[in-house]
């Protein structure tokens, strides 16, 4: 599955990718990202995955704790304390 980075949080290691099911929200090490690079991988599982960053050609160890949210609820995790 592919999906753009949507929203870093840089300060607390948290991205948002937006896929066409909705958005996926994790926890991992996010220094190398930037909005709207295009990353692969399963962004519908609960867990630790290895994604690909396809604008960068890395890969990256994501922690995902939620996918298929509304945009609301995904800046809302992206942001919180």
């Amino acid at each position: 599955m592919k999906g753009t980075v949507a929203g870093i949080n840089e300060r607390f290691s948290r991205m948002i990718i937006l896929t066409d099911s909705g958005y996926t929200f994790g926890i991992g090490n996010v220094e190398y990202m930037q909005l709207d690079h295009i990353v692969t991988g399963d962004l519908r599982s609960n867990g630790t995955e290895i994604l690909t960053n396809i604008t960068s050609g890395d890969d990256f160890i994501l922690d995902i704790e939620a996918y298929d949210c509304d945009k609301e609820s995904a800046l809302t995790l992206l942001n919180e304390d």
